[in-house]
């Protein structure tokens, strides 16, 4: 087995929460997420102008896209950039 699929299970395993994943006219789908709170947000000379939460899924649960709909422990936000896809983990900008 691949060092890397059993290094992203471990890390998913230890880290990660059950949330809802939605696309526009889809039903709900449940993903494990590893959510990163308090994330920098850089302004155009690097300075931080916010905080915001990045949520990292396994690319055979779900894959990202804009507008996607996240619901997390209570909380409902919706996809608003994409940072990374390396083929195995998908990574998420959350909006609000």
């Amino acid at each position: 087995m691949d060092a890397f699929v059993v290094a992203d299970d471990v890390i998913f395993e230890a880290l990660g929460a059950v949330a809802q994943v939605q696309r526009l006219d889809a039903p709900p789908a449940s993903a494990t997420l590893v959510v990163r709170d308090g994330a920098e947000r850089l302004g155009e000379y690097q300075q931080v102008i916010g905080l915001v939460r990045h949520v990292c899924a396994r690319n055979r649960e779900w894959v990202f896209r804009r507008g996607d709909i996240v619901t997390l422990e209570g909380r409902t936000q919706a996809v608003e950039a994409i940072v990374r896809n390396d083929g195995r983990v998908n990574e998420a900008v959350l909006h609000g």
